[in-house]
């Protein structure tokens, strides 16, 4: 099984992560990526979410790199949902395009230091005690 897995790697070209080994998005530190999280807004789809606030600012200020989904959910107590996305490149630049679409989108963002969920609104919770759900 593990040489068919390790073919089919080859084949995809990266590696396939296994559900129970499933990784927090923001819990590994890293200096070429950087892991943010928004709050639903209780309306629309992710997909249409996800549009929204990474083309919020117009021009971009993140010049090279991208952003896509992280494929995590955390609900802190009390709420709301926060969705998980991944940006590389120029992080600068999409951190302030994420945090320009939060706030005039209205959306909370979060992060992850260490084993703590951190909102933007200046709560913290232990992510044990936060629902984590990989989609």
């Amino acid at each position: 099984m593990s040489d068919q897995i390790k073919g089919l790697e080859r084949m995809l070209g990266g590696k396939l992560e296994r559900v129970d080994a499933r990784v927090i998005p923001g819990t590994e530190s890293t200096s070429t990526r950087e892991a943010v999280y928004f709050s639903d807004d209780g309306k629309s789809k992710f997909r249409k979410q996800f549009k929204k606030i990474t083309c919020f600012t117009e021009p971009p200020n993140a010049t090279s790199g991208g952003i896509n989904e992280a494929g995590c959910d955390i609900t802190p107590p009390g709420g709301p949902l926060f969705h998980a996305v991944i940006y590389h490149g120029d992080l600068a630049g999409w951190r302030k395009d994420m945090e320009e679409g939060g706030k005039g989108l209205g959306l909370l963002l979060a992060r992850v230091e260490g084993d703590k969920f951190v909102v933007s609104d200046g709560r913290s919770f232990p992510l044990s005690e936060c629902t984590i759900e990989f989609t």
